[in-house]
């Protein structure tokens, strides 16, 4: 029985050949060579003498002889007598069929939403739908590769400067490297395309800022804060503060449920290089805990890894605003067309449970294969004692300066009193102030190497965060108050906050 023949072209496709076209020349001569010497022999069949000849004459053995030419009589082509091409078939697909229907129903889904496919979107939906059918995921190549080949797909790849337009002066920004975690920590702001609403009104707040800080060695996520003004030092410093603090009370007050144990006193913090990073108040905090604050110059592009996690991770955030979060009737937008929007504090909530539940665990390739979460494992911090905890995350905290009055100190309508207030009267320089936007309950005044604490004067005051003070603010401005009293604030406050539980659980 012949054997089957796959026809390969051996032309040369250029009037001067390189050297593997010149190559397949060579062999199509030398085929063409054998086909004629069997050709020779007629029908007749080949004694041992002429194939030890041919054998000898060709520099092949004198079994490949006899297999020659009974290929040969199969097909009577000089290119039959090579015989089938070792290795794997072009075109043929290694993968099983429920691998290629699962690549091929996601990039199906996913042509359909709005907007450009990523190949990193397309990867983790089909792992998914590889987990639920129970078989092993494609590797990203065979993904990417049968993306390619679909037809009318629009993807967004990472722009890459052509030669004419790249500038051969100016060598690529080496990327920052670090050994152990906390050694170096990168922390980059982003502006998110989603409009956050308010908790009780469900009126848009606004499209908010994202700061997030990242540990190099590990790839972890150590902290991020969500704010509305642009920028700043002070959303550098809370960010910080939350780097240092552990953060199982706050994910237990977010309603998230995981281990976060990325947490420590970071040596070195590396910022962009613009006035907003470089105060007065930054740098003392910073300089009081032994932090070294390197400044980076801005470059066209990103070479840290908090650029790429903001480039690819949340770049899924603009997902939201059409996800059903299965929220109450009093929280859907009444008309159908608009999707539904978000929370601050749901928002809150999501970013938590997607660091804690996914992107620590996702293997990373600037890890070789490990996840943030073992990375950190392999080199675990100690944690900071608890004195000196405190006295860290207050040293971060942000800072105003207020003059001291007879009362006390006013700060946001609110009245702050110590006993150590009656010792500082006739005091006229201002005094420093540390505040948590999450907590108003109490200022911290540094004295003597420490921090004093400055509750409420009235102790009955439940403790309020900054943006509800600034929206309970508004609310009684436009109803006409003038002078606003912390009774009256607080009492605004709780009302909201009545009605906002009111509307979230429908009674």
């Amino acid at each position: 029985m012949g054997i089957r023949n796959v026809a390969v072209s051996l032309t040369a496709t250029s009037p001067d050949p390189g050297e593997l076209e010149q190559d397949d020349i060579n062999r199509q001569t030398q085929l063409e060579q054998i086909a004629e010497a069997l050709r020779a022999l007629g029908t007749v069949p080949m004694t041992r003498d002429q194939a030890d000849e041919l054998a000898q004459r060709f520099c092949v053995h004198r079994s490949t002889i006899y297999r020659y030419r009974a290929r040969l009589a199969d097909i009577d082509e000089a290119t039959a007598v090579a015989g089938r091409t070792r290795g794997w078939k072009p075109f043929a697909s290694r993968l099983t069929s429920e691998q290629e229907h699962a690549i091929e129903q996601t990039i199906n889904d996913l042509h359909m939403k709005p907007g450009h496919l990523r190949v990193v979107d397309l990867v983790e939906e089909v792992e998914a739908r590889c987990r639920i059918l129970g078989v092993a995921c494609p590797s990203r190549p065979a993904i990417d590769r049968r993306l390619r080949r679909a037809e009318g797909v629009v993807v967004r790849r990472r722009r890459i400067a052509s030669p004419d337009v790249a500038d051969a002066g100016i060598s690529p920004p080496r990327p920052l490297l670090a050994e152990r975690p906390l050694e170096k920590v990168q922390i980059n702001h982003a502006p998110l395309e989603l409009v956050l609403v308010d908790d009780l009104y469900h009126e848009p707040l606004g499209k908010p800022y994202l700061t997030l800080a990242t540990d190099v060695a590990s790839r972890s996520v150590l902290s991020f804060v969500i704010s509305f003004a642009p920028p700043s030092a002070n959303t550098v410093s809370l960010c910080l503060a939350l780097v240092v603090s552990p953060k199982t009370v706050w994910l237990w007050q977010l309603g998230v449920h995981g281990s976060w144990p990325m947490a420590g006193l970071p040596q070195s913090i590396h910022l962009d290089d613009v006035p907003e990073f470089k105060t007065k108040a930054l740098r003392r905090g910073c300089s009081h805990n032994d932090i070294e604050l390197v400044y980076r110059a801005l470059t066209p592009q990103p070479v840290g890894p908090v650029e790429r996690l903001l480039g690819t991770q949340l770049s899924k955030l603009k997902e939201l605003a059409v996800v059903d979060r299965h929220l109450q009737p009093a929280y859907r937008s009444s008309s159908k067309e608009s999707p539904p929007t978000l929370t601050l504090r749901e928002f809150e909530r999501w970013l938590a449970a997607h660091v804690v539940g996914h992107y620590h665990e996702e293997p990373q390739r600037g890890l070789t294969g490990e996840t943030p979460s073992q990375a950190w494992a392999m080199h675990p911090m100690p944690p900071l004692p608890p004195a000196t905890q405190k006295h860290c995350r207050i040293a971060l905290l942000p800072c105003i300066s207020r003059t001291l009055r007879q009362d006390g100190i006013v700060f946001e309508h609110l009245r702050y009193w110590h006993p150590i207030v009656s010792e500082w009267r006739g005091r006229r320089e201002p005094l420093t102030l540390h505040y948590d936007p999450r907590n108003l309950s109490r200022l911290y005044v540094p004295h003597d190497d420490d921090f004093i604490e400055l509750p409420l004067a009235d102790p009955r005051l439940p403790a309020v965060s900054l943006r509800e003070v600034q929206s309970a603010t508004r609310h009684l401005r436009r109803a006409g108050r003038r002078s606003i009293q912390p009774c009256l604030l607080i009492d605004t406050i709780v009302q909201q906050r009545e009605a906002a539980r009111t509307a979230w659980t429908g009674q």
